[in-house]
């Protein structure tokens, strides 16, 4: 009798099993992430456009919509969109048991519950210049940032309902549909801003407000287009989606959960990184505007992670869904293999073409003159502040609620935020200082972060 040779290696992983799951969840990484890192860089190009633009137009006007968009809508956008968080992992947890009703039941129930949390966060930021004036900028920045974020807010209850279509499409791997939707909302943007902005075609010169009323109108469009596929669309019949959910508030309590605890993690990010925006008002007006510019210079690569860290969720979700520990863990790193590459052959990129990525935002050289020496400390930073996003997603694919939550507040809260403030202020390097600090929170973050998933993949399942 032949006995087979033991293929595994010290560690009891066969080899070929290895290679195998690799080239596999590889495979489906590229798959899944390129439509929704495509999707994703969508979403930042019309941001990317409103800053060129608006840039271009004058330095003050995009100091107040940098201020506008950093300090209070981006908190809000991100609240929303951790409060939805769950969409996607418990859809995609639905489809690795093959059960396309509960698939549908996800989306369905989360419609009322997306239109309230829309409504709450146009209310609770509709106040603006009291908002700011608290946060201690100066009356005048007060007042225009102010006007600027009441007429985005108007834009919130669409951008929800957009993420929740978008979520439950990534949940059912059509991620594809959203990248679509992007391009169309990319060229009304682009038209809406030339109009807005500089007056052309017979509309008012509007400068930032111009481009604000440009990015409301540009969500309504993503939310009718994203909901009328969902609604109409041949290929999610299956899912019976125009069918009653039939289940009580209580029934589906861990998603919300699981929201909860993503909007509060996404939160303390968020009020950090707005804490950073408000130092940076404090140090003036161009040290603010350099502050929107170089968030816009690194935005891509984190747009792009942010849609790899998706993905992997959803490999992650679906493996975990089947109890299957090794792959579980496999779908995890996989993701955050690739994601270091892809953003550390990003950061290269940044640092040795600064100058010309610079010119497509400003022609101003006083931020020109600002940006340019610390790029290596924002390029690296960018590279761990990706790669931390995708541990939390990974982590939230393995149904945690409050980990990520608690480490990622350490990191952002705790160390990041008093950390900038002492290298901007009391050791007197400026703005380098507040990017020195952001290098520090991110890379604490993700180590905590990586130690949890380590833990999880040893223990979990």
């Amino acid at each position: 009798m032949t006995t087979k040779p033991d293929t595994t290696n010290s560690t009891g992983v066969d080899p070929q099993w290895l290679r195998e799951r690799l080239k596999r969840h590889f495979s489906e990484l590229a798959r899944l992430a390129l439509p929704a890192v495509a999707m994703r860089i969508g979403i930042f190009g019309l941001a990317m456009v409103d800053t060129a633009m608006v840039g271009h137009y004058a330095t003050e006007h995009l100091a107040w919509l940098n201020l506008a968009n950093q300090s209070v809508i981006m908190f809000a956008l991100v609240v929303g969109l951790g409060l939805l968080g769950g969409i996607t992992v418990f859809t995609a947890n639905a489809i690795g048991a093959d059960d396309k009703r509960e698939a549908g039941r996800v989306w369905r129930r989360n419609i009322p519950f997306t239109g309230m949390v829309g409504l709450l966060l146009m209310v609770s930021i509709w106040p603006a210049e009291f908002w700011l004036t608290l946060l201690g900028q100066p009356p005048e920045k007060a007042l225009q940032g102010g006007k600027l974020i009441q007429i985005l807010a108007l834009g919130l209850p669409a951008h929800m309902l957009f993420v929740c279509n978008t979520m439950f499409l990534e949940g059912i791997k059509r991620a594809e549909v959203g990248f679509y939707l992007m391009v169309g909302a990319n060229i009304v943007n682009l038209i809406l801003n030339y109009m807005l902005i500089f007056g052309h075609y017979g509309m008012p010169e509007m400068g930032a407000a111009g481009s604000a009323w440009a990015s409301t109108g540009v969500r309504w469009f993503m939310a009718i287009s994203s909901l009328g596929y969902v609604w109409f669309a041949p290929s999610v019949r299956g899912f019976g989606l125009r069918k009653p959910h039939g289940q009580k508030w209580h029934e589906w309590r861990d998603q919300r959960q699981m929201g909860y605890a993503s909007a509060v993690s996404l939160a303390a990010e968020v009020l950090a990184f707005g804490a950073l925006a408000i130092f940076a008002g404090w140090l003036g007006t161009v040290p603010l505007a350099a502050h929107g510019v170089v968030f816009q210079v690194v935005g891509i690569p984190l747009m792009m992670s942010i849609g790899i860290g998706v993905a992997a969720s959803v490999r992650v979700g679906i493996a975990y869904s089947r109890k299957d520990k090794a792959d579980t863990a496999l779908a995890g790193l996989s993701g955050i293999i690739l994601n270091f590459v892809l953003t550390g052959a990003f950061a290269i990129g940044i640092y040795f073409y600064i100058e010309p990525l610079l010119d497509i935002f400003t022609k101003d050289q006083r931020i020109v003159a600002l940006l340019l020496p610390p790029v290596a400390i924002y390029s690296i930073g960018m590279m761990f502040d990706a790669s931390q996003m995708v541990a939390s997603m990974i982590l939230r694919g393995y149904r945690e609620t409050w980990w990520p939550t608690y480490l990622q507040s350490i990191a952002f809260v705790v160390v990041m935020l008093p950390a900038s403030y002492i290298m901007a202020f009391p050791v007197g390097h400026g703005w380098t200082g507040l990017m020195e600090g952001l290098l520090i929170g991110v890379v604490t973050s993700w180590i905590l972060q990586m130690a949890r998933f380590r833990h999880l993949a040893r223990t979990r399942l």
